[in-house]
């Protein structure tokens, strides 16, 4: 059991050093990332449009019909 705490301690120092990264992001970069992210917000937006009744039955929010309609 100690053998895991240590190893998981030694890869939570490795991470929380830093470490030089010996790279350059040009602004193409950074509207590449941007570019990723919104077009990831918009497919999480069409895929909550396409199924927003399943979504809404299965968290309990749907009206009830009523016996008239």
């Amino acid at each position: 059991m100690s053998l895991r705490w240590l190893l998981v301690l030694v890869l939570l120092v490795s991470l929380a050093t830093p470490q030089p990264a010996h790279a350059y992001l040009d602004p193409g970069s950074g509207s590449l990332i941007l570019q990723l992210i919104l077009g990831g917000l918009a497919g999480l937006a069409m895929i909550l449009k396409l199924y927003w009744h399943k979504l809404r039955n299965l968290l309990g929010l749907s009206k009830k019909k009523s016996e008239t309609e």
